[in-house]
């Protein structure tokens, strides 16, 4: 009986040391995949199809159309949305100012890449995707 007894002291203390060790991976598991979520929504990464890049390239003249481009494709990506605003404050980070984007996007325009919907004064233009990969 005393044997009996004993056994299921042993058993009780081992299944708590069990569940805590589980318990224990768990929340480590945890805080590990919170962590990695964290890192990836801070970044920002621009991907396009080279086929675009080509046609962008071609149909444009220097670097502030390049860059408008690679960001409304880069938003119309992000947003679900074939339209899009572009914030300056993005642009300004790029080293692109409201004049260089008035061009780029008239150049855009041009090329028949992009179309433009102007809004309120003060208030972002919403840029239109028209490229469609062949």
């Amino acid at each position: 009986m005393r044997d009996r007894t004993a056994r299921q002291q042993l058993t009780k203390r081992n299944l708590a040391e069990w569940d805590a060790e589980i318990e224990e991976e768990f929340q480590r598991v945890v805080a590990a995949t919170k962590t990695a979520g964290r890192k990836k929504r801070g970044q920002r990464l621009v991907g396009f199809p080279f086929a675009f890049l080509a046609d962008v390239c071609r149909s444009t003249k220097g670097r502030a159309p390049l860059v408008v481009a690679m960001l409304i494709y880069r938003r119309t990506c992000v947003c679900s949305s074939r339209t899009v605003t572009l914030p300056g404050a993005e642009l300004a980070e790029l080293g692109i100012s409201r004049e260089m984007k008035r061009k780029a996007l008239a150049q855009l325009v041009a090329a028949d890449l992009i179309r433009i919907e102007w809004s309120l004064p003060g208030r972002s233009a919403a840029a239109t995707l028209l490229w469609r990969p062949e």
